[in-house]
């Protein structure tokens, strides 16, 4: 269980990281904007997720979606609950435990 905690601490790290992104810009609001124009519509941007990331991610995914929303607020929001919708830190505390079980 210590393993899997400190693999999901590494996972919840790694995407808080990219949703709060990575500092400034290095390029301006006004030449992004032009982008499109340039490069055409299709312009995508892939994010290349570290393989141990991607390990977790799948893990996560075949859980049911309570139990996602708890690690979800556990290990990437840093703990705040009421954020993704539980009604009681009780309830998120026991979808938190019932997901780690089942990630055991």
């Amino acid at each position: 269980m210590k393993a899997l905690r400190l693999a999901l601490h590494a996972w919840g790290r790694y995407w808080a990281h990219q949703e709060m992104g990575k500092g400034h810009a290095n390029r301006s609001a006004c030449d992004k904007f032009g982008e499109p124009i340039a490069y055409g519509s299709g312009v995508v941007h892939e994010l290349t997720v570290p393989k141990h990331v991607a390990v977790i991610d799948k893990l996560v995914e075949k859980l049911t979606p309570n139990c996602r929303r708890a690690i979800r607020a556990h290990y990437v929001c840093k703990g705040n609950w009421a954020l993704l919708g539980f009604d009681s830190k009780k309830s998120y505390i026991y979808w938190l435990r019932r997901a780690e079980i089942a990630l055991a």
